[in-house]
């Protein structure tokens, strides 16, 4: 009986295999036009009643198994905006669907380069794929030094596809970008960079020493507010912009776990690494202080991004946020690549 089995199950099998060979023209053109049909997500675009946040990047500088470094696409009135593109960000935006040709604006909070290695490459997919308006870059006092690089750095690539290309070549602008720069006047620590459609934007200086300027913003819109800290120190300077925010999507360090972790670095002889971590401590977000002042500040979700150390198994994941709950009575979440939240 067994074997009358195996011989039906074999048959089938190979039945089916034979189909397939005969059918193959067919199952490949099935294949290709399933491919072609994917359509973008424009929820994004066509949600104008929310705020819509993707979280397209967690990682930091570490070497760690993060998908992408500093990224987080936020959406409101139909427009989005990019805060950050660190290395991977491209591709981690493509895996969520997203059409890069038609971002509103990037923001830029600081030069690490693990917050714009993605940047070149974002601008230069746009204009590739449609985009008709060159893409508006706003960061810091030196944005345009960085953009004019990125320039030079594919002005060849831009020849050859203008070259090949008719349509691009008509739109070479797009091709690099414009620059928008940030400037504070003497003594103010905020100001507006986009008001548009009920939607605003405000750049605001963090702590972030020896960086400077290193820039944080807040969304708004329908009465939602959003907090996007970019790299700094936890700080009395960003009370203001944390301030009953309804998302504070912050930088964390876990510094519990690293202070940890730096005498083992020293006993197995790595004493760079150790001086590395020694260094980074002081001007990022303490896990434990972050959670006390965004207690104080009233915010009513935390996510915890640029995450070092990274997290990237469960245990670590419960280590990582070890005693916040006790400071923070708010919604905590360590955030993932891919994740999608909407206010």
């Amino acid at each position: 009986m067994i074997r009358k089995i195996i011989y039906a199950v074999l048959a089938l099998t190979v039945g089916a295999l034979v189909l397939a060979w005969i059918n193959r023209d067919a199952l490949v053109d099935q294949a290709i036009q399933g491919r072609l049909q994917q359509k973008p997500d424009r929820s994004f675009l066509e949600d104008k009643e929310h705020v819509r946040v993707l979280i397209c990047g967690t990682g930091s500088p570490e070497v760690s198994s993060a998908k992408a470094q500093a990224c987080t696409l936020v959406s409101a009135g139909g427009k989005m905006f990019l805060f950050d593109v660190g290395d991977g960000a491209v591709r981690s935006l493509a895996h969520s669907k997203i059409p890069v040709n038609q971002l509103e604006r990037v923001f830029i909070t600081h030069f690490h380069s693990d917050h714009f290695n993605d940047l070149a490459t974002l601008i230069n997919a746009g204009w590739i794929w449609g985009r008709k308006t060159p893409l508006e870059v706003q960061g810091p006092v030196g944005m345009k030094q960085v953009l004019d690089g990125f320039a030079q750095a594919y002005a060849l690539d831009e020849g050859y596809r203008s070259a090949n290309m008719p349509h691009l070549a008509k739109n070479r602008a797009v091709a690099f970008g414009v620059p928008l720069e940030i400037a504070f006047a003497e003594g103010q620590r905020a100001v507006r960079v986009f008001d548009k459609d009920g939607v605003t934007i405000d750049a605001t200086l963090v702590a972030h020493d020896p960086v400077k300027p290193a820039l944080g913003y807040v969304l708004k819109y329908k009465g939602k507010k959003v907090f996007i800290s970019g790299d700094t120190e936890v700080s009395p300077v960003n009370m203001d912009a944390m301030r009953d925010a309804n998302l504070a999507i912050h930088e964390s360090y876990a510094a519990h776990m690293v202070r940890r972790a730096i005498p083992q670095m020293r006993k197995l002889g790595m004493d760079f690494e150790a001086t590395v971590a020694e260094r980074t401590i002081p001007y990022h977000a303490d896990n434990m202080a972050l959670a006390q002042q965004a207690q104080e500040a009233g915010v009513k979700h935390l996510l915890l991004t640029h995450l070092i150390p990274y997290p990237d198994s469960f245990v670590v994941r419960q280590m990582y946020t070890e005693g916040m709950g006790q400071q923070f009575k708010g919604k905590l979440t360590v955030a993932q690549d891919g994740m999608i939240l909407v206010l």
